[in-house]
């Protein structure tokens, strides 16, 4: 780590290390060297987080197609999140509660990557626009939901993929990734790879900008206090700030979260057969029409509990390790060569 005399004469290289220095129109966020860390630090922050989230999404995506009330007075299979994960645990063992974990690996590695390398680029350009280097918040937010946009699209095949392991039968279906691409190919074509794109994409520009709007907004409120240290948060308010972010962001948009779950398991309902009943939807507006006649307004928000809490964690170790792996390299690069990786200050 470079002495602290040293370090405040250098480029800050991202804001999102829980400062909220602004950079100066000359740092470089688009050089080769920058663009590779953001990718090398958004990787491992995919990967590390999914590790660490995957028995949530379990459960989440189990609730959400469960078309029985969540009620230990009904008839449904899971009734709360802790029967459904002792359930789960003596069905299909501890595996059951990673199932689809490699699908969700490669979703969270590429959406991760995809998600902070376009974000980082989208607000470069963006930041030199008065109005935008002005209106912080919306930067922010415009930047984070095209960014997502863009992470989405390269990476939801796999999201359909991991979504359908976890939703079938134990020991029916696909056997794993590599059985259910050409699986998925043979019987519903490229489209079957892009099922609940369309709900996807409308939630996700309020999700994603909404987290980066909240978690930048929320580090700048704390960034004059005693909490702070060279303008630097520590990683524990990072981790804070990230959690609650995630919270805030996913409470507004997880009705379209839940019906792009239901959505993608359409044509998949023989596999699914011991869940209970089957949702069948011809879009959007039909899985609207249809959860409101059986399920009613709450029926929107099943699995609500297991994914703000998903949801919390993730954007928290998103965040933190994104924003800790690319302040370590930036000090090696800068140590090892004597010069910001980000360009001239």
């Amino acid at each position: 780590m470079a002495p602290a005399s040293r370090e405040l004469h250098l480029p800050k290289p991202s804001n999102f290390e829980g400062s909220v220095h602004h950079t100066s129109a000359h740092d470089d966020y688009t050089s080769t060297r920058a663009q590779l860390n953001q990718i090398y630090a958004g990787a491992i922050s995919g990967a590390l987080t999914r590790t660490i989230t995957q028995p949530f999404d379990v459960l989440k995506i189990r609730f959400q197609l469960q078309v029985e009330p969540l009620s230990p007075h009904k008839k449904g299979k899971y009734t709360s999140l802790w029967q459904a994960s002792k359930l789960i645990y003596r069905e299909e063992g501890m595996r059951g509660l990673f199932k689809g974990h490699n699908a969700g690996q490669f979703m969270s590695v590429v959406y991760s990557v995809g998600q902070f390398w376009s974000y980082e680029q989208i607000r470069a350009i963006m930041r030199d626009r008065p109005f935008m280097s002005s209106h912080m918040n919306i930067m922010n937010f415009l930047a984070g939901g095209f960014a997502g946009c863009v992470a989405t699209i390269f990476s939801i095949p796999f999201d359909v993929i991991r979504t359908r392991i976890v939703a079938q039968d134990p020991g029916q279906g696909y056997r794993s990734m590599l059985h259910a691409v050409p699986m998925i190919w043979r019987t519903e074509g490229i489209r079957g790879y892009f099922r609940g794109l369309q709900p996807t994409l409308v939630q996700i520009v309020p999700l994603v900008g909404f987290n980066f709007m909240f978690y930048k907004k929320f580090n700048e409120m704390l960034q004059h206090t005693p909490l702070a240290h060279n303008e630097l948060l520590p990683t524990w308010v990072l981790l804070c700030t990230g959690g609650a972010a995630g919270v805030a962001s996913k409470a507004v948009v997880y009705p379209l979260d839940f019906i792009k779950k239901r959505l993608q398991v359409q044509g998949f309902e023989q596999h699914r057969t011991k869940f209970g009943r089957t949702q069948r939807c011809r879009g959007v507006f039909h899985c609207i029409e249809l959860t409101m006649k059986d399920e009613g307004v709450r029926g929107f928000y099943k699995g609500m509990y297991p994914t703000l809490i998903k949801s919390g964690l993730m954007t928290a170790f998103y965040f933190t390790i994104y924003d800790r792996c690319k302040l370590i390299l930036y000090h090696y690069y800068n140590l090892g060569e004597g010069r910001s990786p980000y360009g001239k200050h």
